[in-house]
């Protein structure tokens, strides 16, 4: 018995495995996808045995395996994953994603500059990223965190394309493909090209009659008009995670249209936020007063108990508060020089109103804040109830020196309901 047949045996062993690896790998992204409002196809399967022994004697006349741990190495996308895309120009936002949910060792974009067709091809052939990723550490996945899977990102039309000319042209099964039968294979990829390009057409087209009207009732139709609207504006690729405004979205029921393109006007490119941040911390301010959005149902809809969501609700009314606070102290002149809605509180410290140290807390409890709107860590409750009072108090001193007493009493009013 040689080299790739040990390995094979041990392969059979360990199939499994490599299948419950791609599944958790497939799950993640499929779920973030969702709550997300991106669409596209995610499959997975584990490399088949069969297939894996054709490769593995062709690669070896090259590679020539001394162990198999040689074969492990070689062999990269034995839990594989695929997600085919509605719109390729969603690329970059599945890139963001990938990058958070997994720790990512390599990627690889295609075409690439090195390789050497088998034949001259009029067309640029297979367009695709490919990742090879391996899991972050969880309680329910420790024995896979080791293990190496490959995510390959193609739009739908160009997955099915590859998926032809991979079986044809690199494993022929019936013998090597003639001339003509590789041009029929280039001219269907140029017909794929053009379909990506038509698909990228449907995408704004969707868009464009998304912006004809007054509201947003559906997470897709948000998200596809967020990704249009920076592209149109030439923002950076800074979207990030569109599922808290989906969730915003689901507790107020409709977002409208032209609030959201002002809110788009005032991003500041610059900031470390993303703008998914940018947005929901604006909608968060500026509808408090007139749509009373529920945060405890936010709250809720992020997997929150009802007791929790209750305390997350006080931290974030009382925040909410201080940005409104906090913008009074703007000049007129200062208003208009400042695109961005989002206050600094740095002005706090500058015209005396917060201690150094007290805005230093304020840094603190900012990131407070940012993990109970994203969902990404429950605080303890005697940890929330401190960080709480905190807030609270340094919200009182800051509103008791507003300058306009109209303004004041209300705020005041508004912490007292809190």
């Amino acid at each position: 018995m040689n080299i790739i047949d040990d390995f094979i045996k041990q392969y059979n062993k360990e199939f499994d495995y490599y299948q419950k690896l791609s599944q958790i790998v497939a799950n993640k992204i499929e779920d973030q996808l969702f709550k997300r409002g991106l669409k596209a196809i995610v499959t997975f399967r584990a490399k088949r045995p069969e297939r894996l022994n054709d490769k593995l004697v062709k690669r070896n006349e090259e590679k020539q395996y001394k162990m198999i741990d040689d074969i492990f190495k070689d062999i990269v996308d034995l839990a594989g994953i695929r997600i085919s895309l509605y719109f390729p120009s969603d690329r970059e936002i599945i890139d963001e994603i990938l990058s958070e949910l997994f720790h990512v060792e390599k990627t690889k974009k295609f075409p690439s500059a090195a390789h050497t067709p088998i034949y001259t091809k009029r067309f640029s052939g297979y367009w695709a990223t490919h990742y090879r990723v391996k899991l972050k550490e969880e309680s329910l996945t420790k024995r896979y965190l080791d293990t190496l899977a490959e995510i390959q990102v193609a739009s739908v039309l160009m997955h099915a394309w590859s998926e032809v000319e991979h079986d044809l042209v690199y494993k022929p099964f019936t013998g090597d493909l003639s001339k003509e039968e590789l041009a029929i294979l280039d001219e269907i990829n140029g017909l794929v090209l053009s379909g990506e390009i038509a698909l990228e057409r449907l995408q704004s087209a969707m868009a464009e009659r998304t912006s004809k009207k007054e509201n947003i009732t559906d997470k897709f139709e948000l998200t596809n008009y967020l990704i249009n609207s920076i592209m149109s504006r030439n923002m950076p690729h800074n979207l990030g995670n569109t599922s808290l405004l989906n969730n915003y979205l689901i507790t107020t029921k409709s977002l409208n249209i032209k609030s959201l393109n002002d809110y788009l006007d005032k991003i500041n490119i610059d900031s470390k936020d993303s703008i998914s941040d940018q947005i929901l911390n604006d909608l968060l301010i500026n509808d408090y007063d007139t749509k009373k959005p529920n945060l405890k149902t936010y709250f809720k809809n992020l997997n929150i108990s009802e007791r929790k969501a209750s305390g997350f609700e006080s931290f974030i009314k009382c925040w909410v508060v201080l940005e409104k606070a906090t913008r009074e102290f703007l000049t007129e002149e200062e208003i208009k020089s400042r695109k961005f809605m989002i206050p600094d509180f740095k002005i706090l410290k500058e015209k005396k109103i917060l201690t150094v140290a007290e805005t230093s807390q304020l840094s603190q409890i900012r990131q407070v804040r940012n993990y109970l709107l994203h969902g990404i860590e429950t605080p303890t409750e005697n940890y929330l109830k401190d960080s709480f009072q905190i807030l609270k108090s340094l919200t009182q001193k800051v509103v008791d020196k507003v300058p306009t007493k109209a303004t004041k009493e209300k705020l005041i009013k508004e912490i007292a309901e809190i």
